[in-house]
């Protein structure tokens, strides 16, 4: 199991091959606030694309390649030798690090890779060759970069090829630029590279390899995106992994952590914290964020924000920056009718603008984020602002999702694009319409469980802010759960159920039902009655988002049937608050998603462990940060070892770590004959009141300063 004085960074290495479903799940990026990333080529190549858009969107779109030639020049032959061929024999993916060997197979040639970022804003990428011929292998290799937009014109400054955008630094015996690689083959095949600039699509080097039989030959090159300085430095780099493991110990040594009861659950946990790393982008135009998965979503999700503030309020890294920030970002795109959108992209001109088209929005866990927020970090004269739009939002969806419609106290969906729980089997009317054409708006049971918690949320704001409204909201919160009980729980199924447009009740078990209670909304006899309900999602690879046997089912699609972390995190919180015995199987499910495959996924095969795919046929996607993925299985790891990440005050349940940190500061914990002692560490003024909640539940609150120790007895 990780801990304070082993590697976690070490821990952390996932093997994979070629069968790899998606490349992009193998991800490393040159500095942490690009968006630019780096994963590996294409089958039969030995080399690295690079992705810098800031759109959205499944395609992959290859901004620069990075490979090694199929071409061997001055060989046995009297011709070079052209594609030449080899096989994987191992891979390794550690957080900024990949390490590779391949065996070629038409001549004696083995090659040890590594490719990682050693050196801030540039990747180096070491080769160690190897023969396994009797004889010397002098011969040339050739690598190759193309840029798609073109190199911008490149130049030769001793060692370091310079173009536009983009700088490699190695030592080449020959170079060229050119339009077209039959040029370059033609060129190869003559014994002699241009050693120009006669095009602006490829750059090829060619780097002389002479190494013995059983010998070898070490050969490096440095790779940056703007900084030629950078990649020199990257190329002389000369061991890659010591620098990045110090770096990753640092940081994963730092961040909170509970009492982990298996090798596998700290490793899934250090993992998720590694992907929401990964996703880090500070934007020109918005500051520092998370990308909600980097190879495909671009932006912040609405329904997203949970994720976000549990991880981003402990992230020692970058604090609660992230969380505020998408806050404020969601908030100031408020529409005049309250309306707040459902995802904002990198690249609209204007915030929101193509989901508002729609009046689509999602779940809106914004409130009771909101307010975790401002109690983490004490910044109450945020939400003392962002109250009243807040309410603004409640207002537009009570007119437009109950007050329009049958005007229960609960709120109804327009699309399933509403809950984020896109595709599941009983919003197929809602969304696509079945044989008896397409519902104008259903009530499920995702959106009575938010309306109760909003106005929960909002609640605790008035009370906080003095508005004098906390009763008022309180009435209203205990209303809709009325309204939920009496009318989406199916008293035969022993589950809520989804209220159709016609009034027919669809009652059919999965995550729409878990949110009543992971939210702790349901009395005591309906929950002991849905017990074996919660009990049929639990798969082998997570829980279910629809369960097996039930009408709609599809083990392989989006939200059918497939596990997605959302649906785990729901299905541990709310084991932990009703069924204790189901903890450790959902658990132990759940972890065998998070460690399926390299990166954490948007959703698997719940039986089988396989990628599953979204209703069109794409295979879902990996390096997913914080919407449905790495952040939630935080917040439902932590939660399940006794920090409540749904708690609306932040308080933190006490376990036996060693520190944590909260609103950038690190507090050191120590358990001494009944009593904790917490160092403040790291700080230079009074961060606010932290609120420690003991084991045997006493609630104390310490106004905390750095350098100070306080002793908190049970």
């Amino acid at each position: 199991m990780p801990n304070q004085s082993a590697s976690i960074w070490e821990t952390l290495c996932e093997t994979f091959d070629e069968k790899l479903p998606r490349r992009t799940a193998v991800a490393l990026k040159p500095t942490d606030s690009t968006i630019l990333y780096a994963y590996p080529a294409s089958l039969g190549k030995i080399g690295w694309f690079f992705d810098d858009r800031i759109q959205s969107g499944y395609d992959e779109t290859v901004a620069f390649e990075c490979y090694l030639g199929p071409w061997l020049s001055r060989g046995v032959a009297p011709q070079p030798v052209a594609h030449s061929s080899f096989v994987w024999a191992t891979q390794e993916y550690r957080p900024d690090l990949v390490q590779r060997r391949a065996l070629y197979s038409d001549h004696g040639l083995i090659v040890q890779e590594r490719f990682g970022r050693a050196v801030e804003g540039a990747f180096t990428w070491q080769f160690e060759f190897g023969n396994r011929a009797l004889q010397v292998c002098a011969r040339s290799l050739f690598v190759v970069l193309k840029a798609r937009r073109g190199l911008g014109g490149i130049r030769r400054e001793g060692d370091c090829f310079v173009g536009k955008e983009v700088a490699l630094t190695a030592a080449a015996r020959t170079w060229g630029a050119y339009d077209h690689l039959e040029n370059v083959e033609r060129d190869i095949m003559a014994g002699q590279l241009s050693g120009r600039a006669d095009g602006d699509r490829y750059l090829i080097l060619e780097v002389p390899l002479s190494v013995p039989p059983q010998g070898r030959q070490d050969f490096a090159l440095g790779l940056a995106f703007g900084d030629a300085g950078a990649a020199t430095r990257a190329r002389e780099v000369p061991e890659l992994a010591a620098p990045i493991r110090e770096r990753w110990d640092a940081w994963l040594q730092s961040l909170p952590a509970a009492e982990f009861r298996s090798p596998e659950e700290a490793l899934a946990y250090y993992k998720c914290w590694w992907i929401v790393r990964l996703n880090y982008y500070t934007s020109p135009r918005f500051g520092h964020m998370v990308c909600e998965a980097l190879p495909v979503y671009r932006g912040y999700w609405l329904w997203g924000l949970d994720a976000s503030e549990w991880h981003s309020d402990q992230d020692t890294h970058q604090t609660s920056v992230h969380i505020r920030q998408a806050l404020e970002l969601f908030l100031a795109h408020q529409r005049a009718d309250g309306y707040v959108t459902h995802a904002m992209y990198l690249d609209e001109e204007k915030l929101g603008e193509r989901w508002s088209q729609r009046d689509l929005t999602q779940t809106p866990h914004i409130p009771w984020v909101a307010l975790r927020y401002a109690e983490c970090t004490g910044d109450h004269s945020a939400l003392a602002r962002w109250y009243p739009q807040l309410v603004r939002f409640y207002d537009y969806l009570c007119r437009t999702r109950d007050q329009a419609f049958r005007n229960l106290h609960l709120w109804a969906i327009l699309s399933s694009f509403d809950t984020g729980l896109d595709t599941t089997a009983a919003f197929q009317k809602v969304t696509y319409g079945d044989a008896d054409g397409k519902e104008a708006y259903c009530y499920p049971a995702i959106f009575a469980a938010e309306r109760c918690r909003y106005e929960q949320a909002l609640a605790r704001m008035a009370e906080l802010l003095g508005t004098g409204e906390q009763a008022r909201w309180l009435a209203a919160a205990e209303q809709t759960r009325q309204a939920m009980d009496a009318v989406l729980w199916d008293t035969h199924r022993n589950w809520y159920g989804v209220l159709h447009a016609d009034g027919t009740l669809d009652t059919r078990v999965g995550v729409d039902g878990l949110f009543p209670l992971a939210y702790g909304l349901v009395g005591p006899e309906r929950a002991a009655a849905a017990r074996e309900n919660v009990h049929a999602l639990i798969g082998h690879y997570g829980i279910h988002t629809v369960a097996p046997g039930e009408r709609g089912y599809e083990a392989h699609h989006y939200w059918r049937g497939p596990a997605w972390p959302k649906s785990c995190a729901m299905g541990l919180v709310a084991a932990r608050r009703y069924y204790p015995e189901l903890v450790e199987p959902a658990l132990a499910s759940t972890l065998r998603m998070l460690l399926r495959w390299p990166s954490v996924w948007e959703c698997l095969n719940a039986e089988t462990g396989d990628v599953a795919r979204g209703d069109q046929g794409l295979c879902a996607t990996p390096v997913i940060a914080s919407n449905v993925g790495a952040g939630e299985a935080l917040g439902a790891l932590l939660t399940v070892r006794g920090v409540d990440m749904l708690a609306f005050d932040g308080t933190l349940r006490l376990a036996p770590v060693r520190n944590f940190h909260w609103a950038g500061l690190r507090l050191d914990l120590q358990q001494r004959d009944g009593a904790w002692q917490v160092t403040v560490r790291a700080a230079e003024k009074t961060a606010g009141t932290l609120r420690l909640r003991t084991v045997s539940g006493q609630l104390v609150a310490l106004e905390v300063i750095a350098g100070r120790s306080y002793t908190v007895s049970e």
